[in-house]
């Protein structure tokens, strides 16, 4: 369990410092990765849709999410169905 919690922090730190890069696109291997970070189950990203300033509508093949990044670069995921 302490690994799990490790490597989510990593994750986590890893996307905020790369937040330049995802000025207004994401790809889909990021995006499945802050899902998983979130503890959701995504394998693969199926669609991305951005729906406004650091928010994402995601189709995984687990479910729908809507995921945000706030100004410090931290990811938060609800799944949505």
């Amino acid at each position: 369990m302490r690994d799990l919690q490790r490597i989510r922090l990593a994750l986590t730190t890893t996307l905020a410092l790369m937040q330049p890069a995802f000025a207004s696109e994401m790809g889909h291997g990021e995006m499945a990765a802050a899902i998983r970070g979130a503890d959701y189950p995504c394998q693969q990203v199926l669609e991305l849709q951005a729906t406004g300033d650091g928010a994402w509508h995601v189709q995984c093949n687990s479910g729908t999410y809507q995921v945000t990044r706030d100004a410090n670069g931290q990811f938060s995921v609800v799944k949505t169905n």
